[in-house]
């Protein structure tokens, strides 16, 4: 494993961008700059934004649908100068995985999961602008950021040179993968509650208790994603019921991960009693699990703060990177105790 320590490295330094972009990303978002330049990959047709006052009256009369905000504007191109450089990590990152010296089957697959998600990535932030903002591609845009992370994560483990306690772990393995698989789907729910800006339509907790009319559920038109194309989505259109319906299922999710991930752990923690690495990533998930329930809470109680509802993003970020490396781990544990 020594020998991979180059790739293990790379892919834990574009971790750090991958949460950059993924920060940044939130942070357009949360400011409504998500146009802050109608166009792509530019900003009104220069690589920066326009700087001089003759280039803004310049590019006010070339994109006339659009007024030209700056600080918006440098928000979208931070965030695109941090998806480039990013890029430019990723390509290394494949280039190794595809040399002899760091050649591996794990490196190989994850290399072309990397490949693919890149470009799909690329491809969706042309189309966030083109589309003005359309709520099934914006919130594609935002798991593409979560998976490119969760892939570079994921090389970054398997290349480590790191031992896990001899344990068996019977079945806690495929409970693990299943509390995976429903962070991924809250993470989409938040993704969906944030794109169809649906975060303050409930302003109770636990409940849209002080609705009027009284809150009914929609989930057809909350959950409807072929919104019709042409729309400008900046700020949401959806009415404020059907927006409440998307922000009560969102807290729903949140409430079955809380009891799944707490019965999981009342059970993994006899279990794992005598491997310390496995007890020590249940204790982190839930950590982060309290300290992301206690930051959406606020999130509703102090109206969606920016620094609340970046934090909600970031943590949400490091709850899934704490349960893809219990996963991980489970399965070195298991994959170690089949080989004795």
């Amino acid at each position: 494993m020594a020998k991979n320590r180059l790739i293990s490295w790379l892919a834990f330094g574009a971790c750090f961008f991958a949460l950059g972009v993924i920060g940044l990303g939130a942070f357009t978002r949360l400011i409504d700059a998500g146009l802050g330049c109608p166009d792509w990959p530019g900003c009104y047709g220069h690589l920066t934004v326009p700087l001089t006052e003759k280039a803004r009256q310049l590019a006010n009369i070339e994109f006339s649908g659009s007024h030209l905000v700056t600080y918006k504007a440098w928000a979208e191109m931070i965030h695109r100068y941090f998806a480039g450089t990013l890029s430019i990590l990723i390509i290394s990152i494949i280039v190794c995985a595809v040399k002899k010296t760091y050649r591996t089957r794990g490196n190989i697959i994850l290399a072309c999961c990397l490949i693919a998600l890149l470009a799909y990535q690329i491809l969706l932030g042309q189309l966030t602008v083109s589309l003005k903002l359309l709520p099934i591609i914006v919130t594609q845009h935002l798991l593409g950021g979560f998976l490119i992370l969760s892939t570079l994560w994921l090389i970054y483990l398997s290349n480590r040179q790191r031992q896990i306690s001899y344990t068996r772990v019977g079945f806690l393995y495929p409970a693990a993968i299943i509390m995976l698989v429903l962070v991924l789907l809250q993470i989409t729910l938040g993704a969906w509650t944030s794109t169809n800006y649906a975060s303050l339509s409930c302003p109770d907790l636990p409940f849209c208790l002080n609705s009027q009319p009284l809150m009914t559920m929609h989930f057809k038109a909350a959950f409807n994603i072929f919104a019709p194309v042409g729309v400008n989505y900046d700020g949401g259109v959806l009415p404020v019921e059907v927006r409440q319906t998307i922000q009560m299922t969102h807290r729903l999710g949140a409430l079955i991960i809380t009891i799944y991930i707490f019965s999981f752990s009342a059970l993994a923690l006899h279990k794992l009693k005598h491997a310390p690495e496995l007890v020590k990533s249940l204790y982190l998930i839930l950590g982060v699990l309290c300290v992301q329930l206690c930051i959406g809470m606020a999130n509703v109680i102090f109206k969606l703060p920016l620094a609340s509802a970046l934090s909600h993003n970031l943590f949400a970020v490091i709850l899934l990177l704490s349960v893809i490396t219990l996963v991980y781990k489970l399965k070195t544990a298991r994959e170690e105790v089949s080989a004795k």
